[in-house]
């Protein structure tokens, strides 16, 4: 799962990402982050495969 305990992982996303940006562009960058929930997402394989899940794991 992306989001994380408590958002926590989502959070490091974007924290990193925005580092990223405004170390490229030098300048200060303001970065929203949402997120969208499918239902059923972990009982759809081609939804799985989508996420880079494969019968390996």
């Amino acid at each position: 799962m992306v989001i994380g305990a408590k958002g926590q992982k989502i959070k490091t996303i974007g924290i990193e990402a925005r580092q990223d940006m405004e170390e490229m562009f030098q300048a200060k960058v303001h970065l929203e982050l949402w997120v969208k929930v499918k239902s059923g997402w972990a009982d759809d394989e081609r939804a799985l495969r989508s996420l880079g899940y494969t019968d390996d794991l």
